[in-house]
């Protein structure tokens, strides 16, 4: 008995007995966690959504046996998924971090649908965000191709003599080379033209004078002479014709608010430590 008590008070036994409990309680710990993702359990409703993905591609319901090849591939990608886990292959791997995310940043989306404004608080926003729905100027517009494989370098003087000529009263049309498009646009905005000719060449249309032959501009293509046929200025946009449109780029805004919110507030929950060569990590929250 009074080894059991000199036992007992001995705090070098009070150790080896918190060890001996922690290894146990360590070793069924491991043992529940490995039996437990040996078991693949394949629900009702997982099988349902597999069956609905599978008509979908298919086209049709699928059958018994193909039900049962749906669960085996399900069951054997399981196998698959764990077994890499256990191995740690997705460690490290920028694809399947880039994944994780990507579904994480669905789920905060989805968490942060906005429902439908009063009308005053629509026209306010539209108000403040009226340039975006605004009409924008187009021109219309007449040009003589010059080819670079024609002409290679004589191609600037070529142009500028055609220019001379039409300027004296020469029939534009029947100057240049023929061109792969059409020789006349009417009404094209900025953008449009830009995706014709590319982006200098529209540049330099959106601001000829009317009515009048531009020295030669390049593109993409060569080089034109280039007239402005006519102008159709901005129009700024009324509110009830466009309602509707308004209101989804409206609910687009607040969903984009409140998701960047909704990250900001996620990424204030970690502290983040920036390594920078040379220098000793620093914290950027």
């Amino acid at each position: 008995m009074n080894i059991l008590r000199k036992a007992i008070a001995d705090p070098i036994a009070h150790f080896l007995l918190i060890g001996a409990a922690l290894v146990a309680i360590n070793a069924y710990w491991t043992s529940y966690q490995g039996s437990q993702g040996r078991t693949i359990t394949v629900s009702a409703a997982e099988i349902e959504r597999l069956s609905v993905l599978w008509a979908n591609t298919a086209g049709r319901l699928p059958t018994g046996q193909d039900r049962q090849e749906i669960i085996d591939q399900y069951v054997q990608q399981e196998a698959l998924v764990r077994e890499a886990e256990r191995l740690g292959l997705g460690e490290g791997d920028t694809i399947i971090k880039r994944r994780l995310a990507q579904k994480m940043d669905f789920l905060i989306s989805g968490n942060s649908e906005v429902g439908t404004p009063i009308d005053a608080e629509l026209k306010r926003w539209f108000e403040t965000n009226q340039e975006q729905f605004a009409a924008p100027e187009r021109r219309s517009f007449v040009h003589i191709y010059f080819s670079p494989e024609k002409y290679g370098d004589r191609i600037d003087a070529v142009a500028k003599n055609a220019r001379i000529a039409v300027q004296s009263g020469e029939n534009w049309k029947g100057l240049g080379d023929p061109f792969i498009q059409k020789r006349s646009y009417a009404a094209l905005p900025e953008t449009e033209v830009t995706r014709l000719f590319g982006p200098d060449f529209a540049q330099a249309v959106f601001t000829l004078p009317k009515g009048q032959w531009s020295a030669p501009l390049g593109s993409a293509f060569g080089l034109h002479l280039v007239r402005v046929e006519a102008i159709d200025g901005a129009a700024r946009a009324a509110f009830e014709p466009i309602k509707a449109e308004i209101l989804t780029a409206w609910q687009d805004d607040q969903n984009s608010k409140a998701k960047q919110a909704a990250l900001a507030d996620l990424v204030d929950r970690y502290t983040v430590v920036i390594e920078t060569d040379g220098d000793a990590p620093r914290d950027s929250q």
